[in-house]
């Protein structure tokens, strides 16, 4: 018999009557059972809650608040506050687990886990900008791909310990706070890749339609403050251009210190890129 690391799994909500029972049920049929799962409710005015307490009488492994919150990293930021498991995993209401059996796999992948961040893949649900319906997105990351792709938050596993180690979700960025935080924790610890379908991923929610100016107006600070030089000094696809973007940009919203930064690094990659040649 496996004993499984305990994993809370975290569902901001807001007014999600159309969607939250299929995500539920999504997760009440998974084969492994010793769950925790915390919905946290924005103060939803619609039949939200009494789904929630139709779940909650059927189900001790739910729990739920309902109450004004700051946006879905607001109320992800309280779950993990609240958690209990010694793993957590976040879901959007319109979401669903791939299968009644993902759980128990990467709980046995947890088990024998050194890395306290641990990841696999999504399969797109519906159409947006991208028309990525059905296209199982998004495989392995390195530090270039980091740069310019998230890893959907429906995807990944975080040990607990890391909220503590690391903070938690940047309240500035409304849209992009889990990037950044993905960032932060890539600069100073090893991430896990499993080749796991792990989560339908509903598109055209509110991170697939909006992008964060704060977040936008700030990436060359935040790569520069997590990784310093080290992603400056190597030719990343789309890196030397995202930095020629951003600083000679004429989106005001963008601040000097952003402008800056991507100036100097921009200039420098050239620079080493001009030696390079000159020296073959």
């Amino acid at each position: 018999m496996n004993f499984y690391p305990k994993i809370s799994i975290i569902i901001p909500t807001y007014n999600a009557q159309k969607t939250l029972q299929r995500c539920l049920t999504s997760i009440v049929t998974q084969i492994l059972k010793d769950i925790e799962v915390l919905i946290i409710d924005g103060g939803s005015t619609d039949a939200t809650i009494e789904i929630i307490k139709e779940f909650e009488s059927n189900y001790n492994c739910i729990k739920f608040i309902s109450e004004t919150d700051n946006g879905v990293y607001d109320a992800m930021n309280k779950g993990i506050k609240l958690a209990i498991g010694e793993w957590i995993y976040f879901l959007g209401s319109d979401d669903t687990l791939f299968d009644n059996n993902v759980l128990e796999k990467i709980a046995h992948a947890l088990i024998s886990s050194t890395e306290k961040i641990i990841y696999g893949n999504v399969i797109m649900r519906g159409e947006n900008q991208w028309n990525l319906n059905n296209v199982v997105f998004n495989g392995e990351y390195d530090l270039a791909k980091m740069v310019t792709t998230n890893i959907c938050h429906q995807s990944i596993f975080y040990h607990k310990n890391i909220f503590e180690e690391f903070g938690y979700f940047n309240l500035k960025y409304n849209v992009s706070a889990d990037q950044d935080f993905n960032l932060r924790c890539y600069a100073k610890t090893n991430f896990k890749y499993l080749n796991i379908v792990v989560a339908n991923f509903t598109v055209g929610g509110i991170s697939t339609r909006i992008i964060d100016r704060n977040f936008e107006a700030d990436r060359g600070i935040i790569l520069y403050r997590y990784f310093e030089l080290k992603v400056f000094k190597n030719s990343f696809s789309g890196v030397r251009l995202f930095l020629k973007q951003v600083a000679f940009s004429s989106n005001r919203k963008i601040n000097i210190s952003s402008r800056i930064i991507c100036l100097f690094a921009y200039t420098k990659l050239m620079l080493v890129a001009k030696i390079k040649e000159l020296k073959r």
